[in-house]
């Protein structure tokens, strides 16, 4: 910062404000304190504005362990965009690995507590989460990808995709496709995005008029399940013709039944999943699927964590964002 004032024949003060606070400076002086500082290559010192302003500029991320037979990448992609949100608000993402979430609550405390991160993004929200509650009774700030189930959710900043109007989506399209049995292959337990997406199948399937009698079946989030459960559904005497699934990896799985079945994907069944995965784009016949807007979600997550970092005792905000359908050959044949 010295180089740079020395340079243009200002103040360290004058620097400052070019890179904090332009608006107190004019035109003029703004404009040869930032051409000094690209000529330079000044960049701040991260490690030295931690220690003076005692905030370590860093959120807080789980990373979840793989898990055989799912399709995958969302996490990823949401880890990439909130790394490019982080960077472009000055912060960064220090991930840590949590196989539970009990783990993860020891892990908040320990990083929290050494000032190593000022704030957290929770992601996969349960019912009654043991995390969201453990946060809010400490004040530690976080914001969650994903509903506080079971929580206040006005009390609590959030940022969430539409799991319900995805799947009227979904629906409505099978049906424009000619669909009239169209089942719902779910995830079983107690689920807050579960059991989102499902009423939200129950409620399009009633607004066209078809039954959904029998066609809900639920199991674990593999692929292996959703082979299945669509078999099952398949061999019956009257078998559905259409699926929409709580993810694409229940999907891909309903896709290797119909296979086993001589069906025809696209044709004489439509198979719909939820995420648009890497998996949705490298299947075979490829999977019209839901796409969650990461980055999107993202700026949002850093907007609402830097509004909590600037003022904590403001009114808590929580943002609701559409999924949109991504149309491929598994209910569309080319």
């Amino acid at each position: 910062m010295a180089m740079v004032a020395a340079r243009v024949g200002v103040s360290k003060q004058t620097v400052h404000y070019a890179l904090n606070s332009p608006d107190r400076l004019s035109p003029t002086t703004l404009r040869r304190v930032l051409k000094a500082v690209d000529e330079l290559g000044y960049r701040p010192n991260q490690a030295a504005r931690s220690l003076r302003t005692q905030s370590p500029r860093a959120v807080g991320f789980r990373l979840l362990p793989t898990t055989e037979g799912q399709s995958g990448g969302v996490w990823a992609s949401y880890l990439y965009e909130l790394s490019v949100a982080a960077h472009r608000a000055d912060h960064a993402v220090y991930c840590h690995p949590a196989a539970t979430d009990e783990e993860e609550i020891e892990v908040i405390q320990e990083i929290f507590s050494t000032n190593t991160v000022d704030c957290f993004v929770i992601t996969s929200t349960q019912d009654h989460d043991p995390r969201i509650t453990f946060l809010r009774e400490r004040g530690i700030p976080f914001v969650s990808f994903g509903r506080p189930w079971g929580h206040p959710m006005s009390d609590t900043w959030w940022v969430d995709v539409d799991g319900a109007a995805g799947m009227e989506q979904a629906v409505d399209h099978l049906a424009e496709r000619g669909h009239r049995r169209i089942a719902y292959l779910g995830w079983d337990g107690r689920n807050g995005f579960g059991d989102d997406r499902e009423s939200g199948w129950r409620r399009a399937m009633r607004s066209h008029g078809f039954s959904t009698r029998d066609l809900a079946v639920r199991g674990p989030d593999e692929i292996s399940t959703g082979r299945e459960l669509a078999g099952r559904l398949l061999d019956r005497k009257t078998p559905p013709t259409g699926f929409v699934c709580v993810s694409d990896t229940i999907a891909i799985g309903a896709l290797r039944a119909c296979r086993q079945r001589g069906l025809a994907v696209g044709r004489d069944v439509g198979v719909v999943g939820f995420d648009d995965s890497v998996g949705a784009h490298f299947v075979d016949p490829g999977l019209t699927s839901l796409a969650q807007p990461l980055e999107l979600v993202a700026r949002h997550t850093m907007r609402l964590l830097l509004g909590r970092l600037k003022d904590p005792d403001a009114q808590a905000e929580q943002v609701l964002l559409r999924p949109t359908l991504v149309v491929r050959e598994s209910t569309v044949p080319l």
